[in-house]
């Protein structure tokens, strides 16, 4: 079934210059948000960036307190996969 998946799903991909800018615009992202301002605020941001078409970042700088810097520090895609990255 790995040979298969492999074949049929995996090779062949190749990594464009678009990968950043998904996922910048990606949703998911407000997950990373709930410790710092809630899940109900997260989800309304989501929603909110959804509907304008804004990033997660964008929403969430007009919607909360939070700075630019405490953004980059949680909206780090690498410390999302990789916990002990600093």
């Amino acid at each position: 079934s790995m040979d298969n998946f492999r074949l049929q799903c995996v090779d062949g991909i190749k990594a464009t210059a678009k990968g950043p800018q998904m996922l910048e615009a990606g949703l998911m992202l407000c997950t990373a948000l709930v410790p710092a301002i809630g899940y109900d605020a997260s989800a309304k941001i989501a929603h909110d960036a959804f509907e304008s078409g804004k990033t997660v970042r964008e929403t969430a700088l007009e919607q909360t307190k939070l700075s630019e810097a405490d953004l980059k520090k949680l909206l780090n895609p690498v410390k999302m996969v990789e916990p002990s990255a600093d």
